[in-house]
């Protein structure tokens, strides 16, 4: 898992935005993502940047 890439304090913010869940650092296979498990999207960091978009997000198994 790779939460350098996300500067700390932004961390502790992001939400999803579907769900306002909590979300969690993953590895996914396309590479870093931060994950809601409440709703179950998975989000992609692209250097370093969070792509916190719905329409983008994967849907996860669990």
């Amino acid at each position: 898992m790779n939460n350098e890439t996300i500067e700390p304090w932004l961390r502790e913010i992001l939400r999803c935005p579907r769900c306002k869940g909590e979300l969690t650092d993953e590895e996914g296979a396309q590479g870093p993502e931060l994950q809601c498990s409440a709703c179950r999207l998975a989000y992609p960091i692209e250097d370093g940047v969070p792509v916190l978009l719905v329409d983008l997000a994967r849907q996860t198994k669990a």
